[in-house]
């Protein structure tokens, strides 16, 4: 029920207003009651109200002087005026101060439930956006760790560069660290002493916890961010948070280095290694230093140092690399081992001219984008796809060959998981792409769209989505729109183009047909029947 607050100086309306008017039919309680606007004032300040019906003439404070004061404070409750007064002033500073309807006395019953029919659509709209977004941000949260680890593995393997592009994803990820502050690259190890300590974290989620909880806290200024580019690999990315000197950085890095392996070794007894990789100026040096892109090209007749040369990605190279993304993911979900060895042979000849350590960007990039898709999908197996994702190993590669040969193993992995959790995987997708096209039938919604979201083929995306939902998903968004289409001629209040427009169709003809195929009347006939 929405709250419902009345204001009027004249007892006996007020009185009737709150007790003779079945409110709680129209999806409304009375919250409280007022005679005039100074106390409801008061009463808002305490209370969340919805609604707040409302004279205009009132001894102290009037109902427009209510309104202002509810538009200023920014209060979200919408105001309705109640009135015997005609004057076209009044209906001016009404709109003025976004009071929702102006009613006349006396009050006639259909009119008012009209009025408050519309309001509380309004409002549960306002509710399902509001629930929407709590439950995105609730989702987004959750994963923001992994998220955020995903943004340094990025950074250190040459897959996000420029100052604008990692400024953007910092504040995104709410990273604490400055851009114009030193940074370095810490590579840690953990050896263990022979006693149980040792039998405990030999077990990978024991020691990945330990790290974590060793390096996953910011001290004295330093902002510390673990990343495993592979199960037994540890970088450490350490940032200043405010800009400081390089001297001043290292000389606070090396300091809690120590302190923080003389602790685990008199806490734990274990001996662990921290040494300090590289260090850089800028977070952006450390991004641009860590895999150039740029080459240096041997041409016929000339020296290496005489001619050089950079080979970058054009927009057709990028939109070729979301097809074979995509066909990637089809490919995983299918089990199609065979196929999927053929696209990395051919992702790898597309690109034979670059350089083999762009090449290695392109396969972490292409793992990166794997482990984030996943990660949408829902559930927990991407965790173990995350396990299996051994950046460092392509990294490691020697040559294209090796290269290709370790990307397979890993992909072999990946459909191992997704085998034993087909069932899981799927229906995660379908329900998250049911609950969005039941928060968005009222707009621009497609299969291809719908797909592309999970880097899907759509003819494979519309066929898992039949067998989980046992129809098209055509059908489904007719039946969506249909049925919200019935609810609003059934009230009334709508001619058949606004019906039309509000459940997503932008001709009203083509509406029509639809909804005749749907029920066997047209919605007019629909709407006369239930009046």
């Amino acid at each position: 029920m929405y709250q419902l607050v009345i204001v009027d100086d004249e007892y006996t309306i007020r009185d009737g207003m709150c007790n003779y008017i079945d409110w709680e039919s129209m999806g409304f309680t009375v919250a409280a009651d007022f005679e005039d606007g100074k106390e409801t004032i008061e009463y808002l300040k305490e209370h969340p109200v919805d609604v707040v019906l409302t004279d205009i003439e009132m001894a102290e404070v009037s109902g427009l002087e209510l309104a202002k004061y509810i538009k200023e404070s920014q209060l979200p409750c919408r105001v309705i005026i109640l009135s015997g007064y005609r004057e076209f002033e009044y209906a001016r500073k009404a709109i003025e101060y976004d009071v929702e309807h102006y009613i006349l006395k006396p009050i006639r019953m259909d009119e008012l439930q009209s009025v408050f029919a519309n309001v509380k659509e309004k409002l549960d709209e306002s509710r399902r956006m509001r629930e929407q977004r709590i439950g995105k941000e609730k989702e987004f949260q959750e994963i923001l760790p992994e998220l955020q680890e995903q943004f340094w593995v990025s950074i250190l393997v040459g897959g996000l560069r420029g100052r604008d592009s990692i400024l953007r994803k910092k504040e995104l990820l709410s990273l604490d660290f400055s851009m114009d502050a030193p940074c370095a690259i810490v590579n840690v190890t953990l050896e263990m002493s022979p006693d149980t300590n040792e039998l405990y974290y030999q077990q990978r989620d024991n020691r990945y916890n330990l790290m974590n909880n060793i390096f996953g806290v910011h001290n004295e200024g330093l902002s510390y961010y673990p990343v495993y580019l592979s199960a037994d690999i540890l970088k450490v990315i350490v940032t200043a948070r405010r800009e400081c000197t390089v001297e001043a950085f290292d000389e606070k890095l090396l300091a809690q280095l120590a302190r923080k392996k003389e602790a685990i070794q008199t806490l734990l007894t274990l001996n662990m290694e921290a040494t300090v990789e590289a260090r850089f100026s800028t977070i952006t040096d450390l991004a641009e230093n860590k895999y150039s892109l740029q080459m240096h090209a041997q041409e016929s007749g000339h020296s290496r140092t005489g001619n050089t040369r950079s080979i970058r990605l054009v927009q057709e190279d990028y939109d070729r690399l979301q097809q074979k993304y995509r066909l990637l993911m089809e490919m995983i979900s299918d089990g199609d081992f065979e196929g999927l060895e053929e696209l990395v042979e051919n992702l790898i000849y597309e690109f034979r001219s670059f350089p083999l350590e762009q090449v290695k960007q392109f396969m972490v990039d292409m793992f990166s984008m794997l482990t984030s898709r996943m990660m949408k999908m829902g559930g927990s197996f991407w965790q173990d796809v995350k396990e299996i994702m051994d950046y460092q190993r392509v990294m490691e590669a020697k040559d294209k060959k090796r290269m290709k040969e370790v990307c397979l193993e890993l992909l072999k992995q990946v459909i191992a998981v997704m085998e034993n959790r087909q069932s899981e995987v799927s229906r995660n997708i379908i329900d998250r792409a049911a609950e969005y096209m039941r928060q968005n039938f009222a707009g621009s919604i497609s299969l291809e769209s719908l797909a592309d979201q999970y880097y899907l083929n759509p003819t494979y995306f519309s066929r898992m989505f039949r067998q989980h939902m046992g129809v098209t998903f055509t059908d489904y968004l007719i039946e969506l729109r249909m049925e919200r289409a019935k609810e609003l001629l059934r009230q009334g209040r709508y001619k058949v183009y606004e019906v039309s427009s509000r459940v997503g169709y932008t001709s009203d003809k083509y509406f029509c047909r639809v909804f005749k195929q749907y029920t066997g009347q047209s919605p007019t006939e629909y709407s006369r029947s239930r009046a």
